[in-house]
Parts: C-alpha cells; structure tokens; sequence
C-alpha cells in the first residue's frame, strides 16, 4: 500500500471520531485567550494517540509532538481555537450553547483536523524521521494575536517548516486551494479624533466646524489608494465609524473616525502611515482644526513561501488528483499565520466547504456559516502527508 493510500484510508477511519470532535467544539465555543475547555480537550485527544503534550503556550495553547525513531527536521502543523463574539443562526442541533459566541470562522474545523492529523500520523510513526508539532493556537481572531505569543514561548524553536490551512465557503468541499507569494493583506487600526471650536448651527463663521473637516478627512484619505498606490497592486483604506455631535444645531466640538488599512506589501504599507497623517494634517491645518492620529497596527502581510506552495500543491495533486486542487485568490483579509511564516518557510492554504446540494454556502464571519463535514477528512488527510512528505524532503 502506498503512503498516499494509508494516509487517504486512515482519514476516512478518523473522520467520524474528528466529526465528533468538530461538532463538540462547535458547541462550546470560546473567545481569543479563553479557550479553556477547548484546549483540555485538545490535550485529552492528543494524549490519547500518545502524542507528546505541553500545555499552557501562550495562556491557553497546546503544543503536541510526534518524535520519529530517526532525527530529521522539525516540520509544524497550526490549527486555531477560538471563537467570535456572534449570536449562532444556524439552528443545528450542535449549535453554539454559549449565547453570544459562535464558531463562525470554521476554527472549530481546524481544530478537528488538526487532531485528525496528530490521529493519523500516530499510526505511521514508523514514516516519521524526524519531529511532527502541532500548534493548537489561541486568539487568531484578535489583534495582537496569538501567533506572537505562541513564537515568543518557543513554539517555533527548532522548526524547519510550517503548514496551515483555512476554511473558504466559495469552493466546494474536498478541494484545496493554493497561492504563492504575498496571500493575504496586513491589517491596521486607525483611530482620529479631529476636534474644531462649537458654537451654533446658524452662525458656523463663529465655529471651526469638525464635522465638515472630518468629511472632508474621509474623502481625501480615499486618494491614498486611488492616487497613491500603483493601480497593478492592491490596497484599502475604510472609515468604519463615525461619531460626532448631538443636535441639529450644535457644531459639535469634536469627531471621531474608526478605520482600518489593509496593505499587501511591507512597503507601501509604511507609505501610507505616513501619509494619512499627512492627509490629515494638511485638511486640519486649512480649517485650523486640531486632530489626534493612532495607528494600531494589526498582523503582517502573509507571504507564502514560494517553493514550498509548489510542494504543498504538488502533494495534493498526488493525494486527491488534480480536480481537487484550485488557485487560492490573494485575500484583503488577515491572518496571523503570517507571523511564523515571517520566521520559518511554509505555506497557508485553502479548504472548500461549501456544498450547494445542501445549501452550505454562508461566508466566515456569518451566524449562518457552517461547514460541509466531508472537508474535515479531506484537511486531515492533507495535513497529515504534508508533514510526512515534508519530512522526507
């Protein structure tokens, strides 16, 4: 039997157990840094395969590992654990039993497969030379992250290789998607506050008017994208929120902006801080109005390294045959799987879960969302060989 058909039975072995598994943690879901029962359960699966564990990385995070009879490198598996701050819709009959938390991110998924692919290559230790880690990682939803915490208590010590994957509701379940290069975008907070002179309505020449310089802020800082950016790369800048005054007639003292900046290389990326304050500063200097800028920055461009995007695809296409493979489409989305991929050679790819058949088609991030069970065998099974192929590389 070859590698590629022990792997592909194995998977289907599993999948009812890591069904089980995805399905329990979808019903006690936990938010970033809290994910206490998720972790246990986590660490209780992985003992039970008789994977090596180490608990309590980066608050919550789990650490299990798989070591060969033969030395070799160290090749890492990431999955995520936490939930969002959602109200489930779902209405199955695993749903959410924590009003207000959700897995709507399909961390739930990760988590299973990851603990599918520690179940399969349990049994092909004889394959392992070298060192298989799992990361079992909290807070990927929530800026800073859990990916630098993880990093800073050793995680990566050691490794050679990195793999993860995410849920994509706009492919079919038991296809994987793959994209060299820059993937996915950075992400920035931006918080202004411009504040003006109140005074009435009626009589503005007495005022210095924030709500109009605020506009006048949020038109303007569109050019840095629009005029700023070169027109074959990819950028935005979006004010989410604005909040300023209380009464018809009553220039109100001061405006706030909430946005946020997506970049998809370093460099511009440090352009364009620089020049929304200079944006900013020059429209509140013409109306001689005041302003506060906080740039708070979130997770780094995600950059797949490109030989080993290549090998990932290739050993898909050995695995499950070339139809279940796609090109992954570069995301404004972040992720921070782009911080060990700052430090080590890997690459973070796709999993379809849709399935039109039964109506399995809501995006991330949706009360609605939910995944087709098939793709969790498919995710173990492509972790598992990436971390064996990887090893014999």
């Amino acid at each position: 039997m070859t590698l590629e058909e022990q792997i592909r039975q194995l998977a289907k072995q599993f999948h009812p157990r890591i069904i089980e598994l995805r399905r329990e943690i979808h019903a006690n879901p936990e938010l970033a840094f809290e994910e206490i029962e998720t972790a246990a359960l986590v660490a209780e699966t992985l003992r039970s395969c008789g994977v090596e564990v180490k608990t309590g990385i980066a608050k919550t995070g789990v650490i299990g590992t798989i070591k060969g009879k033969k030395p070799g490198k160290t090749i890492a598996l990431r999955s995520d654990m936490d939930a969002l701050p959602i109200l489930e819709a779902t209405g199955l009959p695993f749903a959410s039993k924590n009003e207000g938390k959700m897995h709507a991110c399909g961390h739930d998924a990760h988590t299973a497969i990851g603990l599918g692919a520690a179940m399969i290559l349990s049994q092909l230790k004889e394959e392992i030379e070298g060192e298989i880690r799992f990361l079992f990682q909290p807070s990927e939803e929530k800026n800073p992250g859990g990916a630098p915490v993880m990093i800073d208590e050793g995680a990566l010590d050691g490794v050679d290789e990195i793999y993860g994957l995410h849920v994509i509701a706009q492919h079919d379940a038991g296809t994987v998607g793959f994209c060299a290069g820059e993937m996915m975008a950075s992400a920035d907070e931006l918080y202004i506050t411009i504040r003006g002179k109140s005074g009435h309505g009626a009589r503005p020449h007495f005022a210095i008017d924030p709500i109009v310089t605020a506009s006048q802020v949020i038109l303007s800082l569109q050019t840095l994208v629009s005029r700023n950016l070169d027109p074959f790369s990819q950028g935005v800048i979006t004010i989410g929120s604005i909040h300023g005054g209380f009464a018809p007639n009553i220039i109100p003292e001061e405006v706030k902006l909430v946005g946020t900046l997506r970049s998809m290389t370093k460099e511009w990326r440090e352009f364009a801080h620089r020049r929304i304050e200079e944006i900013i500063r020059g429209i509140c200097d013409s109306a001689g109005a005041e302003y506060d800028l906080y740039i708070s920055k979130g997770y780094p461009v995600l950059n797949n390294d490109p030989n080993k995007t290549i090998f990932a695809e290739e050993a898909a296409r050995a695995l499950f045959g070339s139809d279940a493979v796609f090109k992954a489409e570069r995301l404004m989305g972040a992720e921070d799987f782009a911080y060990y991929l700052e430090k080590v050679p890997g690459t973070f790819y796709r999993l379809g879960i849709r399935n039109l058949d039964q109506n399995i088609t809501a995006d991330i991030h949706n009360d609605h969302f939910t995944v087709d069970e098939r793709s969790l065998e498919i995710g173990a099974a492509m972790q598992a060989y990436l971390a064996i192929k990887a090893l014999k590389q």
